[in-house]
């Protein structure tokens, strides 16, 4: 036919005209009805192919093409349930139908529905070997179902989506697409340098690619070459201004670096971006940016987890010796223990209702927490040398040492927390207990255990290696009261943690703390790039690095403590 010959060729009006023509003498020709629902597709006109194609399946209900561009219309019409019954008539027609399976796989990753996508992807690989989207579509779904796997699932669902890059690869060599998505799963497990490797060819073919140099940016980063990074960030905004994962993954490493003042700018706007998991608040008063608070109401509120309310809350006391009033919003477990460490201050819990009640009332600014450096502590000469920054109930805190000590007379207690449950970098963050087993070998210490969701095998397997018990406490849940967990803390000699809420409450308690940090990591960067001590807790020696090096110069500090 002319008119398929014109389409083929591109020459989509004058094929159009042909096949009007076509329909005027036979109005109930299928296959050109069909031809005419395609072009309607191709020029965003869904809803016009989509009747085009009804007619066409109620024509030709045998044909799975028809079913399947009909699919292709729904599914840009955001009828994805609709479009999913689509492609399964058109698969159910023709069992081998690749691009059906595709389509479909592609449906139900947009709906969420990822164990029916990887399904579908493996249906199209299986029926088109040769087509580098089936393994592509494939290693994404698996690499996005590495969240919440336990280890064993964890490999297995890398295994194979390694083996599906790599296959996506073959196919298509220079592929930026996939070269970036297979540059996500290495990421993912800490392997920055393979990663790197990957976007650096990806960017080779796509070098305007914005996001791409961010992505570099991050890699560089986590290998510790944060001049890179910082570099890469600023192409990528050369690019688009407007790329404000640039901004900020720039603001962060900025920060590690201490180049503070610069660093907090990129910070703010951590909001700006949905691939960050932060979670704007929208109050009526304007935020604080730094103006004179003499007789003003400001509200404190804190947009992260505990570890960063306690951080930030160093900065408190300064807002509130400058304000008229200043209430503090906190996650509803520190409401005891910030009352008595915030005496004469407003603290209240962060709860719907609260929040309601807080939005009825009159104050001149509001800040989040962590915001308040980018006023307060614009260089490391901002930081006030103080012992600790919150206050433990010392009755409590006396009760609890009694109680440990008198289970192990005369040895010094000290607190052990290992692992994270960050669900972005937990597990960068943490190491396995028995990593931790040569400080058993130190005598005069009894080993406590403060980690919140500790898991019992663990514990046991570290007893059973080293043949020394973890003194714990079933009354003491950081999970339920903080308040008691940091008079626990309190009791302690000293604590060992990785870098959590553990050692965020120790730190601010004024509690001598060892804090193990998985180095060159932007995400911890108030841990900073260089030196032993915080400045934000003034009782925390920082070890940098996971190599059991770190765990042996920890080994020798408690011998020569001991």
């Amino acid at each position: 036919m002319r008119g398929v010959a014109l389409h083929k060729q591109g020459r989509i009006a004058e094929a159009e005209k042909l096949y009007d023509k076509v329909l005027k003498l036979n109005p109930r020709g299928g296959d050109v009805l069909n031809l005419k629902g395609v072009i309607a597709s191709g020029r965003g006109q869904h809803a016009a192919a989509l009747k085009l194609f009804d007619r066409v399946v109620a024509l030709m209900p045998a044909l799975p093409e028809a079913h399947f561009n009909r699919a292709g219309a729904l599914t840009s019409l955001g009828r994805l349930d609709d479009a999913l019954a689509a492609y399964g008539k058109a698969i159910a027609l023709r069992p081998g139908y690749a691009d059906a399976h595709m389509n479909a796989g592609l449906v139900h990753h947009k709906m969420g529905q990822r164990d029916a996508a990887i399904a579908a992807f493996r249906a199209a690989i299986r029926f088109s070997p040769n087509d580098p989207r089936g393994p592509y579509n494939l290693g994404v779904c698996l690499q996005e179902s590495l969240a919440g796997a336990d280890a064993a699932t964890r490999a297995t669902l890398t295994a194979e989506a390694r083996t599906a890059f790599e296959r996506a690869l073959a196919l298509d060599p220079g592929s930026a697409q996939v070269l970036y998505a297979f540059a996500t799963l290495y990421s993912d497990s800490g392997d920055h340098a393979r990663a790197a490797q990957l976007v650096e060819a990806a960017l080779r073919v796509r070098p305007d690619w914005s996001d791409a140099w961010n992505n570099i940016g991050n890699h560089y980063e986590g290998m510790g070459r944060r001049d890179s990074a910082v570099a890469a960030f600023d192409r990528a905004l050369k690019l688009d201004p407007a790329n404000m994962g640039a901004i900020v993954n720039r603001g962060l490493t900025q920060l590690a670096l201490g180049r503070l003042a610069e660093g907090w700018e990129g910070y703010a706007h951590r909001f700006d971006d949905p691939r960050f998991p932060f979670s704007p608040r929208s109050w009526p008063w304007p935020a604080w940016q730094g103006e004179d608070l003499a007789g003003k109401r400001i509200l404190l509120w804190s947009d992260q987890g505990i570890g960063d309310e306690v951080l930030y809350a160093s900065m408190v006391h300064e807002v509130a010796r400058q304000a008229l009033e200043c209430v503090v919003e906190c996650t509803d477990r520190l409401v005891p223990l910030y009352r008595r460490s915030f005496a004469g201050l407003e603290i209240v819990a962060k709860t719907p209702e609260v929040h309601a009640a807080l939005m009825t009332r009159a104050f001149d600014f509001h800040c989040s927490v962590l915001d308040l450096g980018r006023w307060l502590r614009r260089t490391l000469g901002t930081f006030p040398n103080r012992a600790r920054l919150l206050s433990a109930d010392p009755g409590m805190a006396a009760a609890l040492r009694a109680k440990y000590q008198q289970q192990s007379p005369g040895a010094k207690l000290v607190g052990l927390s290992w692992n994270s449950t960050n669900p972005r970098i937990g597990d960068q963050k943490s190491r396995p207990l028995a990593r931790l087993a040569p400080l058993a070998k130190v005598s005069g210490f009894t080993f406590v255990n403060i980690q919140y969701y500790s898991n019992i095998n663990e514990v046991a397997e570290f007893q059973s290696a080293t043949g020394v018990s973890l003194l714990n406490d079933p009354e003491v849940d950081s999970l339920k009261d903080l308040d008691t967990f940091a008079a626990q803390l309190t009791a302690l000699d000293m604590v060992i943690s990785v870098s959590n809420s553990a050692a965020h409450m120790a730190g601010a308690l004024g509690v001598p703390t060892a804090v193990l940090v998985p180095d060159h990591h932007k995400r911890l960067w108030y841990w900073f790039d260089q030196g032993s001590y915080s400045p934000w807790y003034r009782s925390a020696r920082i070890f940098r690095d996971s190599d059991d090096r770190v765990v042996t110069e920890i080994q020798k500090l408690l011998e020569e403590w001991r």
